[in-house]
């Protein structure tokens, strides 16, 4: 059964598409624990990072990099911070924290709104156009 990042990547679900390449995609989070909170996901469904290839483990980084960089500009952090995912979602994923201090608080996850899902992607596409 495909997962929901498949499915959003099928376009059968709804999403704000903020980047894609040959193995990755970018959208924010549905259900983060701070406002502009990303995801970075492969386009392959592989639970474990390790289990990726070559290519695409190095494509997962530069994607995640890139989006880390424009996320700092977009919403003035500190730092993003990154932590890689796959047991909620048993799909290679990176959540992105847009950290504001030096203190990575995660408050409870909640519903973001389309309004704000849609501000947050705009803002981080934005900032990677202006990187090229």
């Amino acid at each position: 059964m495909a997962s929901i990042f498949t499915k959003i990547l099928e376009r059968e679900i709804p999403a704000y598409i903020v980047y894609e390449d040959t193995h990755t995609f970018v959208i924010p989070d549905k259900f983060p624990s701070m406002r502009g909170q990303m995801l970075v996901i492969t386009k392959r469904e592989v639970p474990y990072i390790l289990d990726l290839t070559p290519e695409e483990y190095e494509a997962f980084w530069r994607t995640t990099r890139r989006v880390m960089r424009a996320m700092d500009e977009a919403f003035s952090t500190e730092r993003t911070c990154v932590v890689v995912e796959g047991f909620e979602v048993s799909h290679t994923h990176a959540r992105l924290y847009p950290c504001r201090d030096k203190t990575l608080i995660l408050n409870p996850r909640y519903e973001a709104s389309d309004e704000e899902l849609r501000e947050v992607a705009e803002r981080v596409r934005v900032a990677l156009k202006r990187q090229r």
